[in-house]
């Protein structure tokens, strides 16, 4: 079964939706069939991308720990990378590219929102933001930077340490997202369009300007802390949390 539906819209706006099962974990499968997406957009961008899960009460809630939760250091690292991959193809991605949300948006799935130029969320009762530290785990650094980028420094520290989940109108505030609407993935389409019928290539090349600084700093950034975030996964008591929450996801 495809863990994502792709579509061509109307101006040229592509659209991928999560569809991965229930929580639309991201699995080794997941992974690996959207960077095969992200690099077919990326020969052939489309005019703008909006990335969503469709009316499903959760965009992502980040890595299918089921899955994954006994794998060895060597397996994760390579498991995170191929993440990372799709993360900076994200960024890359050379046209202006949307997040949807009408579901909750934690860890994984959070990160994910963030490689997305523009967030726009539904409004009500919304839960976003990283859980890591709540399982002992410690945010990864180009994460932090990424968060930083879309928000502030002091959001992004906030957050990230106290592992809390804020809201749409949270999400409003802190400069997170760019719109709240009853519908996200319809306000996002408006917004879409409106970059699509820019003529030429401005919209694409001044988003890529700041993109590719962006990306060299945040895979810098990755590459330093890796170890670091690797240590925290397979702690003590990184590792008792882990596999209770993975416990738990598989009942």
């Amino acid at each position: 079964m495809a863990t994502h539906q792709f579509e061509l819209l109307d101006n040229g706006i592509a659209r991928i939706t999560l569809s991965s099962g229930p929580g639309n974990p991201m699995t080794p499968e997941f992974l690996d069939e959207l960077n095969t997406r992200l690099s077919k957009l990326t020969e052939q961008p489309p005019r703008a991308l909006i990335l969503d899960a469709g009316d499903s009460k959760i965009f992502s809630g980040g890595f299918a720990l089921p899955v994954i939760a006994h794998w060895k250091r060597k397996e994760i690292r390579e498991f995170f990378a191929n993440f990372l991959k799709a993360l900076e193809q994200l960024i890359l991605l050379p046209c202006p590219t949307f997040c949807a949300l009408n579901g909750h948006a934690i860890a994984g799935g959070f990160i994910m929102s963030l490689g997305c130029d523009f967030r726009v969320v539904r409004k009500g009762n919304l839960k976003l933001g990283l859980s890591e530290v709540d399982l002992g785990v410690a945010v990864p650094l180009g994460t932090q930077l990424l968060f930083a980028e879309r928000t502030c420094r002091h959001t992004a520290t906030r957050y990230s340490m106290f592992g809390e989940l804020f809201s749409s109108e949270d999400a409003l505030k802190t400069g997170y997202a760019i719109a709240s609407a009853d519908d996200a993935f319809a306000k996002a389409l408006e917004m879409a369009t409106t970059l699509s019928q820019k003529p030429g290539d401005g919209v694409r090349d001044t988003k890529l300007l700041y993109a590719k600084t962006l990306s060299r700093r945040v895979k810098a950034a990755d590459e330093s802390g890796l170890e670091v975030f690797l240590d925290s996964w397979f702690s003590k008591q990184g590792q008792q949390y882990i596999q209770a929450l993975a416990e738990k996801l598989s009942r």
